[in-house]
Order: C-alpha cells, then structure tokens, then sequence
C-alpha cells in the first residue's frame, strides 16, 4: 500500500504496577481496616462499660435516694390516701422511681383529682394535685357521685358527702352537661332560689327542670342565658301572687314565657 493509504496504527496504553507497589497499597488498607475495626471495639467497649459506670452510681449510689415524698394539695383528700397509692417510699432510688406511671395510676384510682402532677427534684419526689369541687350530684347503680363543672363523675367522701347538693337527675351525660351549664349560668343569679332547690332534670328538647324545697316543681324551659333575670323576676312575682292566691302551688311552667305565657298549676287541698 502506498504511504497515503496506510490505516494509523493505534497504540494501547497499559498500566503496569510494580509487585512492591501493590503489596504496600495492600497493606495500607489492611492497616486502615484494623484501625477501623479497634475503634470500633474500642467506642464498644468505652459505652457499654461506661453505661454500667454510670447506671450504677445514678441507681446504687446514696447520692440519689429518695428524701423526701412531698404531696400537697390536700383537703378533702388525705396525704395518706395518696401515699398507700404510690410505688416507692423515702430511701428508694429516685431514678428508679415510675413517675409517669405513678400519675396515670393515680388518675385512674382517684377520679376526683381534677389536675395532677408527678415529679422529680433534687430532694425526691413532688406531688401536686386539685381536687374537684362537686357542685351537684348524679346517681348510677344508685350511688351518689359528685358532679363538677367537667361533667365528670366521681365519690363523694369526707366533708362532701355531707354537704348539701342539688341532685340532677338524667340518664346519660348530655343531659348532665345541659343541667350543669344550666346552673352554672343560674346559681350565680338566683342565690335565694338556687338554696332552696333540691333537684334538676334535663326535659325534652334542651328544656330543663328543677324541684324546690316543699314540693313545688318548676319548668324553665329551653336554658337562656340572656334571659334568667327575666324569666327569675317574673317567677318570683308569680309565686308571690300564687301564695297569696292559692296558698300552695304544684308547678309553675315558664316553658311558654316568650309567648307572654306562664302556666300556674295550685296544689290541692289534702282531704
């Protein structure tokens, strides 16, 4: 073939390690692999005696027993009660102390603690608690059980169980909360009234009722806020003319008041 056309050759270029070159790159990794691998063993070995280190002295040293078991908020309640219901005792280990579980247990076995908190100090173990303020009474399987602003149910002991409630008589808990915003809005409005009654009932259609002392029934009607001096200075009035008049009333219904209506039913005579 003629000069001009010759294919160019094409070279490969091969790179070529030297043996001595290669056993030392071959040991460098080595190196570095068992570096790797004794401080791996060695960040083990550090956190797993270090974690024992450090559980013994926060468990087992003295420096971290419990001194002291303050519960506060006592009234109704006694400290003692709430002592027979925690897990640990003053010289336990602070650490080792279930707090969160000591609230969620409490909860449970004294419903009437209305807020509740469980903590550690620098000194052991504080207890804060409210207690709820019945302001009636509901029964179920007929046993009284306080009622608070919350709706919630719970025994009523020491001093509560002899104070004086109204009972509000409803079965099941929409009726309470209808009876209880009811008196809620009222009581502070009707203080003379409020003292004579004896029981509430949830009616038909949001309506409410309530009993005062000596028989008398009446029935408020659907509850309105704007409306209770209204409604309690017409009620007044009519019991007044109706003691003048009759001497004894079965009811008074102000179910119909928007209308202009007030029922008046007299008490009859016993023969």
């Amino acid at each position: 073939m003629s000069k001009r056309g010759r294919k160019p050759v094409t070279y490969r270029r091969r790179n070529v390690v030297l043996r001595y070159k290669f056993k030392y790159e071959r040991r460098q990794r080595a190196y570095k692999i068992g570096q790797f691998f004794a401080a791996a063993c060695l960040a083990v070995f550090v956190i797993f005696f270090g974690y024992r280190i450090i559980n013994n002295f926060l468990f087992c040293s003295d420096c971290f027993k419990i001194k002291t078991i303050d519960i506060r908020g006592a009234k109704n309640i006694s400290s003692s009660e709430i002592s027979a219901l925690i897990p640990f005792r003053e010289g336990d280990n602070l650490f080792a102390a279930p707090v969160s579980a000591t609230e969620e247990n409490l909860r449970q076995c004294k419903p009437e603690l209305k807020k509740l908190w469980v903590s550690r100090t620098w000194k052991g173990i504080v207890i804060k608690f409210e207690e709820r303020l019945p302001v009636a009474f509901t029964r179920i399987d007929g046993e009284r059980f306080g009622l608070d602003d919350d709706n919630k149910p719970f025994p009523l002991r020491g001093m509560f169980a002899r104070k004086p409630l109204p009972e509000i008589v409803s079965q099941d808990e929409c009726g309470r909360r209808l009876a209880l915003d009811f008196i809620k809005a009222f009581a502070p409005k009707a203080k003379d009234v409020y003292a004579k009654i004896t029981r509430f009932y949830s009616e038909p259609a949001g309506s409410v009722a309530f009993d005062i002392d000596g028989g008398m029934k009446i029935y408020w009607g659907v509850p309105d806020a704007g409306k209770i001096e209204q409604k309690l200075n017409k009620l007044n009035q009519v019991l007044f003319d109706a003691g003048e008049r009759f001497g004894a009333v079965e009811y008074v219904n102000l179910c119909f008041f928007d209308d202009g209506r007030i029922i008046v039913k007299p008490k009859k005579a016993s023969s």
